[in-house]
Formats: structure tokens, sequence, C-alpha cells
């Protein structure tokens, strides 16, 4: 057999005649599992295994010495020939529940395979097949789709001794539409073409796909087709379609299902197909199983490596497109016109820039909506595509603005592209009765200069302004009169600075003009509440408290300060009827309430200095466990600000009389914050304020169920920080690790 170097080198034999008990000593002397049984004239005639052996040694009393061995041999054992395989073997035996096969020659006994040696080999074999797949996986490092794919199909055949090979791979599964890949090495079903068809990002997202279809006259055996979880199919014979153009037997086909990332209809991108391969070498033929395993680990290299690659190409057309209208995006720009500057250097040939830009588009936004806003844009694409020429690439380069790149053109010739543009976009019309206009800028790349690429954009851009300032809707081209960059020689630098200085102290001055009059708002609606009065001031100084106590430094002790004196101002908005009601509030008048938070950010949103205050008033409601509002925030997912305010605006809730309770002493409050951390509150936060309480306390000279709040706020006025100490285990019963 191939594999004769596995079986028992000696054989060890009994006679028929001989007793167990000798049988049982030749056995262990040999150290072998199972002996050959010979007759007197020393022809193979049976076998007896271990199992025979001890069951007669256990039980006779003479350890076998009186039954001879012709009667617990097996007579009719199961044999093979010289040559057989192990894949064949292993069938053999599994079929007749074996763990000893004799290879028989002429009736000769040449050797011995047991359960063992079959294990082995077959771990020695998948742990070759598994080395020599692995060197696919070193071929695929292309994450080029179309390139993997060719590589694929180039590579995959070495694996099996394979003739032939294709691999075809269908848009979304669809087998009645063409491939959008196939790539093949010598299949004669394909006339040994390659070709593929999919979008280039190098020819720019805006131009028509490169399209190369290959008649692929596949034919699957029935049923494979719709079995994409098979690892691998191995037919011993090929159809005849395949067949007629010389195709050979035997094959494998390997069911493809490639899943790429959503595309901009929601649905994955899924490209699903074949790895088929014909022709392969004898040896496969002989150990199908092993050849299965190794389609199996082939199987799953090719799909990680091409859905790598798919979801690359994915993310680099998404890259290089604007997703609001479908052209190219400002890093295609960039890389195009960096591509286009090199050429020109090289071949001393033109370019040509214009900037487009859509005259009163904020004017559009306000008085119609974003939304009609966003169709203007679409619109002017649209418009801009129709006119431009093929090698033209556009590019949307700002929020209202597009670029052209204009190969092989002259400023002159885009002027006439640009005004028959102006004029398409004029025609562009809302339901309204507002017209679209356009302001466009051209500039015309210098060759024989040693200018940057960006340098023919700024040019355009000076001539893009000197349209606006000429009245907009018009074209100008540039030309030396615009250039109006200047040296800093020629600027008086200091009067700049002193003037930015000034400017800066204005800006805070306005700032805290701003949140003196936004504090006089806040006390003012307290002041309306007897029960809420100097709520937003106890916040104010509570959250301080338990931010420097986290030592989290003055500046965000200082937005600390500013959120908890604004985290209220939404109550402005809520009837007084609901604010002020003595009892407990309906369910429909806690969802009035429960707007406050994104009232204030309605106050708040125009003012950019508070954006980081914003975002702590608009989530101090929020909830740990998630539960809270206005957004359903959980854990550290709710700005840590916020965390901190919810705490402080909880304390001194509990702290004060309302009309639907009486105010808690500070020891009763503690304790149910700490019952509510891990489901309203932060452990962190919540240990800060037991951490500050406590230290207070102690200063005081006082116990905890003495301590006031009166002692809390008249502290606050302290830069001290205050150290977290292991207070968690005396406050809060725990350490202070988050639940």
């Amino acid at each position: 057999m191939s594999e004769s170097g596995n079986c028992h080198a000696e054989i060890a034999s009994v006679g028929h005649r001989d007793s167990v008990k000798e049988a049982a000593t030749r056995m262990f002397s040999h150290n072998v599992g199972c002996l050959i049984v010979t007759d007197d004239r020393g022809t193979f005639i049976g076998l007896v295994t271990e199992r025979d052996i001890s069951r007669h040694v256990a039980v006779s009393p003479d350890n076998g010495g009186g039954v001879k061995v012709a009667q617990i041999m097996t007579d009719h054992v199961v044999s093979a020939s010289p040559g057989i395989t192990t894949g064949e073997a292993r069938k053999i035996m599994t079929e007749h529940r074996i763990r000893h096969l004799p290879i028989v020659d002429n009736g000769t006994v040449v050797g011995i395979l047991s359960v063992r040696d079959i294990m082995g080999q077959q771990l020695l074999e998948d742990r070759a097949a598994a080395e020599e797949v692995a060197m696919l996986s070193k071929c695929l490092k292309s994450i080029d789709l179309a390139e993997a794919v060719e590589i694929v199909a180039a590579e995959s055949p070495k694996l099996f001794d394979a003739t032939n090979c294709v691999l075809c791979l269908y848009p979304q599964g669809d087998r009645s539409r063409d491939p959008e890949l196939i790539s093949s090495n010598r299949c004669p079903c394909v006339g040994g073409k390659r070709g593929h068809s999919t979008l280039s990002p190098e020819d720019g997202p805006t131009d028509a796909e490169q399209t190369k279809k290959v008649e692929c006259p596949l034919f699957l055996p029935q049923g494979v087709e719709d079995v994409s979880s098979e690892d691998g199919y191995y037919d011993a014979d090929i159809p005849a379609e395949c067949r007629g153009p010389g195709g050979q037997p035997p094959r494998l086909v390997l069911p493809l299902d490639i899943v790429g990332l959503p595309e901009a209809s929601g649905q994955e991108k899924r490209l699903s197909g074949y790895l088929c391969m014909c022709g392969l070498a004898p040896s496969n033929a002989a150990n199908r199983e092993l050849t299965l395993y190794k389609a199996k680990l082939t199987r799953e290299i090719v799909i990680a490596h091409l859905t790598n690659a798919t979801r690359y190409q994915q993310a680099r057309l998404t890259s290089l497109t604007d997703p609001l209208t479908g052209v190219g995006s400002r890093r295609l720009h960039e890389d195009k016109l960096h591509e286009e500057a090199d050429r020109a250097k090289r071949y001393k040939r033109p370019f040509a820039v214009a900037i487009i830009d859509l005259d009163h588009f904020k004017m559009i936004n306000d008085v119609l909506g974003h939304a009609v806003g966003d169709e203007a844009i679409r619109k002017l694409a649209d418009s801009v595509r129709r006119e431009k020429r093929g090698p033209d690439i556009l590019s949307r380069y700002g929020g209202d603005e597009f670029v052209l790149l204009l190969p092989e053109t002259k400023a002159a010739d885009a002027l006439i592209l640009l005004e028959r543009v102006r004029s398409k976009a004029q025609q562009i019309c809302f339901d309204q009765g507002m017209a679209l206009s356009v302001s466009c800028g051209i500039a015309e790349s210098l060759p024989e200069t040693d200018e940057a690429p960006g340098d023919v954009m700024r040019r355009a851009d000076l001539a893009l302004y000197e349209a606006k300032n000429a009245g907009r809707n018009c074209v100008k081209e540039w030309n030396q009169g615009m250039n109006r960059l200047v040296s800093n020689g020629e600027l008086e630098i200091e009067r700049i600075k002193r003037l930015q200085r000034r400017v800066m102290g204005l800006s805070e001055k306005a700032e805290k003009v701003f949140m003196e009059s936004i504090w006089s708002l806040v006390q003012a609606l307290e002041a309306k509440d007897p029960f809420a009065r100097k709520h937003s001031e106890n916040v104010v100084a509570y959250a301080v408290g338990i931010a420097r106590t986290m030592e989290l430094g003055p500046k965000y002790v200082d937005l600390i300060h500013r959120s908890a004196m604004l985290h209220d101002i939404g109550k402005i908005g809520i009837p007084d009827a609901v604010l002020f009601k003595p009892g407990h509030l309906t369910p429909h008048e806690r969802r009035i309430v429960e707007q406050h938070p994104m009232i204030a950010v309605r106050i708040l949103e125009k003012m950019s200095f508070l954006e980081n205050e914003i975002a702590i008033v608009r989530h101090h409601h929020e909830k740990w466990n998630g539960q809270g509002y206005p957004d359903g925030l959980a854990r550290t997912a709710i700005p840590l600000g916020a965390r901190i305010v919810a705490v402080a605006d909880t304390f001194d809730a509990l702290t004060s009389t309302r009309a639907y309770h009486e105010s808690r002493t500070v020891a009763e409050t503690m304790h149910l914050l700490k019952d509510a951390c891990g489901y309203d509150f932060d452990l962190t936060v919540v240990v800060a304020m037991a951490a500050w309480v406590e230290d207070v306390a102690r200063r005081l000279e006082t116990t905890l169920d003495g301590l006031t709040t009166d002692d809390l706020l008249a502290t606050i006025e302290t830069k001290d920080t205050i150290p977290l100490p292991e207070l968690a285990d005396v406050v809060l019963g725990g350490t202070p690790d988050a639940p």
C-alpha cells in the first residue's frame, strides 16, 4: 500500500493449534494489538485480537492454557490489497467496525493497519494539507477586488493539480444576470479569457462602469447552484456541456458567498457564485476525504479575502463619492488634481479648473428649508454632469461648491463650457418661483512653471470671488490683476494683533453678559415657586463640590458650574399650572415636564460657545440603566458632567421640602443615592458625593446624621479639592467599582 510505512514492519503470527496463553505471551513480547493466525503450512487463515485473548485469559483458571487459538480467532477476515489509500482503508474499517486491517498479497500478510495508524496518517495528511493551503493566503495580498479574483483563479488549481479553473460571482447571487466578476486560468468553457465587470474608482465614480462581459456556459450539477453552505462538491464526472469544449473530469466546485457592506439602498452588497476546477490529479480522486478537507480550507480563505477586498473597494468608493449628489468627493478631486498636475508637467500640456458656487444657498435653506436646499444641490450636480465632457471630473468641494477638473483644456475653452453650465443652471426652478444661479471662477495650469497643484485652485478661487463681487450669476477667468496675495511685511501685524486681542475681550465680555442674563432668568423663574427657590444655586454648589472631589481640573469645574446654572432653563416653556402643581403629576403632565431639557437646547443652541454645556443640560435626566430621557442614553454614553449634575439635582430635590414630600436629612439622602447606584446614577459620582459629605462632617467634627445642607453649602466657597479616600466601604458599604 502507498502508506506501507505506517503498517507494522514485523508481522507477529501464531499457529492455530497454539494456546491462548501462548498467544498472549507472543502478543506481549511483540507489543502488538493483534496476531496473524496461520495453519500448519504457514498460510494465513485468521486473526486474533488483544480483546479476544484478554477475555479468555481473564476467565480461564489456567490463563488460557487449555484454549486453542483456533477456537477464538476470526476466520472471516476483512483484508485489503497493497496500495490502498488511507481514505479507502478508513472507509473499510468504519463500514465493518474493525480496528485492524491486514494487507494481503497473494495470500500472504505483508502488513497490518490499525486505527491508530489511520489516525496518525490522517493527522499528518491534514497538517500537510493545511500548510499547503496556507500558502494560498500568502499569495492573496492584493486588496483590489478584480486582481484578487484573478489571483484566486490562478493559484487555487495548484493546490489540487487541476488543469482548468474558473471563478464566477453574480451580483446578489442572481444567476439570471451577467456575472459581476469572472476570471479563469485556462478554462475552455470561457475560452481562456479573463474579465470583470466592476466599478473602477480610478476612472471616477461619475463615469460609466467599465464592463467586459464574458460568456460562461458553465453548468453546475443539479442542486449545487442553491447550496451555498456546502464546503465543496466533488464530482467524478463533468457535464456534457463542459466536456464538449474540452473540460476534463474529475472536478471540484466550491460555492462562494461574499457579503459586503450596506449600500445606499440599505441592502448589503452580496456576490455569490462558485470556484470550479476540473482535470484534478488522480491522487485527489484516490483520497476524496483529504481533497474535500483541502477544499473546505481553500473556500474559507478565498471567501475571507474576497470579502475583505469587496469591503475595501466599497469603502474606497464611498470615500470618493459624495453621498448626496453621487458625484466625486473632495478627496477624489484632490487625488485627480495631483495626477493631472504631474501629467501636465511631464508632457507640458495644459488643464483647467473651474469652481462653481451656488448663489444665495443660505437663503434657499432658510426660506425654503434644508430639504429644498439638498434638492437644489442635486439638481445642479445633475445639470453640470450632463454638460461636462467624458474625461472631465466633477466633484463636490464644499456645501454649495463644485469643482470641474478639465484635462487638455485652456481657460478660454473652459469659459465656453462654464457659460453653458451657468445658462442651464438658470433653468432650474422650484414651485416657489425661485430659480437657481451660479458664480464660476476659472484658472488654467501653468505647466512651464514649478507651481504646486493647489496653486491653480487658489487662482480659480480668486476668480470666483471676482465673479461674486461682480454681482454673482457670471463666470470669471483668472488674470494677473486678481492676484491680491501680499506678504506679511506689507501688513500692519501689530495693529492686527491688537485688534485680535480687543475682539477676544469683547467676545469674553459678551459671554459674561449672556450668562448673567440667563442666570437672572433662572432666578426669576424659580422665585415663582416657593418650594424651588435657590434650587439651581444649590445644584451649582453640590455639582461643583462633586467635581472638585473628583479632581476634574479648574476648566472642567467651570464647565460643570455653568451647566448646573443652566440645567433647568428649559422649564421656562412649561405651563405654570403643570410646573407649580402642588400634587402628583398625571402621566401626560409628566411628559410635558420631561420636555424641559429639549426646550433648554432650543434656547441655547445658537450660542456656539455653550456647545459643551448644552450637551450636559440635554442629558442631565438620563439614567445609568438607560431608562432616562430624552435620549435613553446609558452608562458612560451619558456625558460625565450630566451624570454629576443629575446626582446634585436629585440631592437638592430630596433634601428640600416639596409639595409632595418633606425634606430628608443628608444621611437619609445619601442612603437613597447609594441604593440607586447602578440604576439611576453612576456609582463613581455617588462615591465622590459621599467622600465630599464625609469630609465636610469630619472637618466640622460632627457625624453624618448631624450634618445639614447649610453646612455643605457654606463650605463650597473653598477652592480645596477633596481627595477620594476609601470612603466607599464606610459610606456606601462597598468599593467604588463600576456596577
